[in-house]
């Protein structure tokens, strides 16, 4: 009871602050589907009551102005080069998790893995994929305004998770709370992740029969599909293939938020972003129509059933 009431008392001050609406006693709609997705992720939580508590880690080492992978022997002997990029050597890290509900907890490992891929590496990833998904019908209705820092902040989250920095709180902190409109003219703060995602719900951009409807797994799968492409485009898979391979289970344990079904596809939208065919069809078509409109049970039937059935992954504590 004490983290809800917190968490009330959280979002009513928020919402009490840039209001013009006096005498506000009562949560909006809006603010009481934050409040319950909130409640209903442990990870959701846990960012708005644990993250005064998050470490910095070191900044990565540097050998003739080039970032050097701490893992590669000695640090005078470049780790393996491709394409001109030094490779570290791959190596499995388990994710860590924690806490009632299974929450994604920084490691030694994951702090480790930012040492081999910068700041600068998750961002240029990470604007990658809005690109991308501010181009595709699917995604981009969900995403309210292209003005926002939207990779910016995708990459302080993924660095904060995996390292214990506070640089996406220390964001969060600068962000602009006046209220943006969405559909119906209904106004809402965005401050956060779980604000962020009511956004999405009741974007401007999406049908009149489609607002407020959460996001289901087709829209999950075209996600990932974006989102993994834009990694591989991106040289962080060069640079780090120790990176990589945490990444899709990272992927594969937060999309869980999104719909619950969607972690067992993680693997499958991976394998698709290295098919050049797959984004050469993509292209042509403007939509990714093989995922789309599909019951559960037809989306299982285009992965493997081992897949489909792997109720270990991600959280597996050695390679699969």
């Amino acid at each position: 009871m004490t983290i809800a009431h917190n968490l009330i008392k959280r979002i009513f001050s928020t919402s009490r602050s840039t209001s013009n609406t006096t005498n506000k006693t009562m949560p909006s709609h809006l603010e009481q589907e934050t409040l319950n997705l909130r409640l209903h992720d442990p990870d959701l939580t846990e960012e708005e009551t644990n993250n005064s508590s998050a470490r910095v880690t070191a900044p990565v080492e540097s050998h003739k102005g080039v970032a050097t992978c701490p893992y590669s022997s000695p640090i005078t002997t470049p780790a393996e080069s491709r394409n001109g990029v030094a490779t570290c050597p791959y190596r499995f890290v388990p994710l860590r998790t924690g806490g009632s509900g299974g929450t994604h907890k920084v490691s030694d490992g994951s702090a480790s893995l930012m040492h081999e891929v910068s700041l600068e590496d998750l961002q240029g990833m990470t604007e990658r994929f809005y690109q991308k998904a501010f181009k595709d019908p699917t995604i981009d209705r969900f995403l309210r305004s292209h003005d926002d820092p939207h990779g910016a902040r995708f990459s302080k989250w993924i660095h904060q998770k995996l390292s214990g920095s506070n640089v996406w709180d220390e964001d969060r902190a600068q962000r602009d709370t006046t209220p943006v409109m969405l559909a119906g003219g209904r106004t809402h703060v965005i401050h956060d992740r779980s604000s962020a995602h009511v956004a999405a719900w009741y974007s401007p951009k999406r049908p009149a029969n489609e607002v407020g409807r959460h996001f289901e797994l087709e829209d999950c799968r075209v996600w990932m599909r974006l989102h993994f492409w834009a990694m591989r485009e991106s040289g962080i898979m060069e640079k780090s293939p120790t990176f990589a391979d945490y990444y899709v289970r990272f992927i594969g344990h937060f999309v869980r938020v999104y719909e619950s079904t969607a972690p067992m596809f993680a693997r499958d939208s991976f394998r698709w972003s290295a098919d050049p065919k797959n984004i050469e069809k993509y292209k042509r078509d403007g939509m990714m129509h093989d995922v789309l409109g599909l019951s559960l049970g037809q989306a299982e039937a285009q992965i493997p059933e081992s897949e489909a059935n792997d109720f270990k992954w991600p959280y597996n504590k050695a390679p699969q």
